[in-house]
């Protein structure tokens, strides 16, 4: 009896006990999932894919609130082929925009080896080809490693993979590996129960949040000739989506012509132009069909005079405003990422010396116009944005940024100064006087735009592009400039020129133009 009760202590004792962690586990569970996929060999056999998806792409922060809904940018359909033995990828991208107005952003990459080309259609009917920007290249690398007959191999040949305990989601036991690919932190999650793969979260750097957290995750796995492969996907930035997809034809060691996954000498001759950066940041903007080219290149800064002491800071197609006070600088809009505004605070410097930089005026908190706060934040400012938008902006001084530091994580324990702008706050050194106004406006909540009474002139973003015809048809783009328009006027100032976070500066009847009543039409 005493044997017998023996027996069943170590058999409970077994059964209840702790997984094991370490390499040599995270090599077995790395099996495991494998079978649960089809089995090595057969994984293996599989040499290249063709992949056709639908799916949407979203925005948080492009939308009207920083904690509301994301906005909807497009709707796209998605065609890759890939050849893994020779390291080659056609990604094919067809979308129709919805925001910021409608219409079709299309593209073709192609990863050959070391080198990536890009290819756009053009109005005339021709294709441009060029060589791809190196970070766009780099997070497609990242990418086409994750994908789900990849991501295994991945892990499997990364010299530190290991198993970490299990985690609890619910009533759900995940097992999960750690490992680097490259430089990056990568957590593969797997169904305890069944051995696929749920989730690959990887660690990389973001210019607003530093280090965040990029999640693709596997649901509705099918069988497709012995593999078992996912049909939806979806990705996360720190537990916020931004993509979801779903496959519409998956086919195994497809026929393909091979011309289509080489890039010609001509354009692999072409010099790469910037840093490799791995980040999910340029392929967000891309799928807007707007400007991410000057991400991790060199910037280029350009100080326009508008009015004696006051400059409208171009280069880019993101524009800022430095205005000279008796003893400092106030600076408006921080467009982009840190690089940007290190380049910007360099330039504000030479021109207007021995004045430090005691405020920054940022309009709103949309990804390409909060990025480059944190350099300010490092020199010292005071930055101001709109009271509701306030909590966001101290999220984003906080955040840690150990992937790529920056001159605010490399400040050490710098406290930034943050506060909140009500309906009106006025900036003054006795000559000039700078007022900061809430605008109303369907756009982005909290928008704040910048005043001067003595020289008549308003700078703001996003509502009105001066030089750049309104189109009739853009719906949000009439309503923002209908906005700016009625909150010039019910604010009672006198503008003469406005000056754009983009395009240029204009004379306000340019604005007037679009709705003379100022009222949103009927």
């Amino acid at each position: 009896m005493f044997a017998i009760a023996v027996s069943l202590l170590v058999l409970l004792s077994a059964c209840s006990s702790v997984p094991p962690t370490g390499p040599a586990a995270g090599r077995a569970l790395i099996d495991e999932a494998a079978a649960a996929m089809g089995g090595w060999l057969v994984l293996d056999s599989v040499k290249s894919q063709e992949i056709i998806t639908g799916g949407t792409d979203v925005e948080p922060l492009q939308a009207v609130e920083p904690t509301g809904q994301p906005r909807l940018i497009n709707q796209f359909g998605q065609t890759i082929v890939v050849d893994f033995e020779k390291n080659r990828m056609r990604l094919s991208f067809d979308a129709m925009r919805e925001y910021p107005s409608r219409q079709p952003v299309k593209f073709v990459e192609v990863l050959d080896g070391d080198a990536g080309m890009l290819e756009t259609p053009q109005a005339d009917g021709k294709t441009t080809r060029e060589r791809m920007h190196p970070s766009r290249y780099a997070t497609r690398l990242r990418d086409m490693r994750r994908m789900p007959i990849r991501i295994l191999y991945t892990a499997k040949n990364a010299a530190d993979l290991t198993r970490e305990p299990d985690k609890i989601d619910g009533k759900v036991t995940i097992n999960v590996l750690r490992f680097k690919d490259g430089s990056q932190p990568v957590e593969l999650q797997l169904d305890s129960f069944n051995k696929l793969p749920l989730r690959v979260i990887y660690t990389e750097d973001d210019p607003i949040y530093g280090d965040t957290f990029n999640e693709l995750t596997f649901v509705d796995w099918r069988d497709y000739n012995g593999v078992r492969l996912p049909q939806t996907q979806a990705i996360f930035l720190n537990g916020n989506k931004i993509r979801e997809e779903r496959v519409r034809t998956l086919i195994n060691n497809p026929k393909y012509e091979e011309s289509s996954l080489t890039i010609p000498a001509e354009i692999r001759s072409q010099p790469e132009v910037g840093e490799r950066i791995v980040s999910q940041w340029p392929l967000r903007r891309l799928v807007m069909g707007v400007n991410y080219l000057d991400f991790g290149r060199e910037q280029k800064v350009e100080l326009v005079e508008v009015a004696k002491g006051i400059y409208h800071i171009k280069g880019s197609d993101h524009h800022s405003m430095a205005i000279e006070m008796k003893d400092h600088v106030i600076m408006v809009e921080a467009p982009f990422f840190e690089e940007r505004s290190v380049a910007v605070i360099k330039a504000v410097e030479e021109k207007i010396p021995g004045k430090p930089i005691k405020y920054l005026v940022v309009t709103h908190f949309h990804i390409d116009h909060s990025g480059g706060i944190r350099a300010y934040a490092a020199k010292g400012a005071t930055i101001l944005m709109q009271e509701t938008n306030a909590p966001f902006l101290k999220t984003l001084l906080s955040r840690p940024k150990t992937m790529r530091p920056d001159s605010l994580a490399k400040a050490g324990s710098l406290t930034p100064n943050v506060e909140g702008v009500k309906e009106i706050k006025s900036l003054t050194d006795g000559e000039r006087t700078v007022e900061l106004r809430d605008l109303p406006n369907p756009h982005s909540s909290g928008m704040l735009m910048v005043y001067l009474p003595k020289e008549k002139i308003l700078f703001e973003s996003d509502l009105f592009t001066p030089g750049t015809p309104v189109d009739p048809s853009n719906t949000l783009g009439v309503q923002n400039a209908v906005a700016l328009l009625a909150g010039v006027n019910n604010a009672n100032i006198q503008v003469d020129r406005i000056v754009g976070g983009h395009g240029d500066v204009a004379p306000l009847r340019e604005l007037a133009k679009i709705a003379p009543a100022g009222k949103p039409a009927s």
